[in-house]
């Protein structure tokens, strides 16, 4: 799946991984439901919003690595559904390298 070349980018494989991170968020925000929460609208479309920036983070790193296109999906939808979480994982990788290049 790689997209580095700006005019080579494969559409369709970019509208399914977000089809897919977008499903793995409803999936996630279903679960709390599922265990007693209460449902807002105004936290299911932040949710949303939070796995869809996460899938994009693994749309770069999938385009980075060449992973295929199954790969990169289920990997879509479990950045959705692990929506922030995810990110603050990345953001603490990102962190320690910077600090053990100091």
């Amino acid at each position: 799946m790689p997209i580095k070349d700006p005019d080579n980018i494969n559409w369709t494989v970019i509208v399914y991984l977000f089809f897919i991170t977008f499903l793995g968020s409803l999936a996630s925000y279903c679960y709390h439901l599922l265990n007693g929460n209460k449902f807002f609208l105004w936290t299911l479309i932040a949710q949303i919003f939070i796995s869809i920036f996460a899938g994009a983070l693994v749309i770069f790193i999938a385009s980075y690595f060449n992973w295929a296109f199954e790969v990169a999906g289920g990997i879509a939808g479990l950045a959705g559904w692990s929506g922030a979480n995810l990110i603050k994982v990345l953001e603490e990788k990102l962190i320690k390298q910077i600090n053990n290049k100091q």
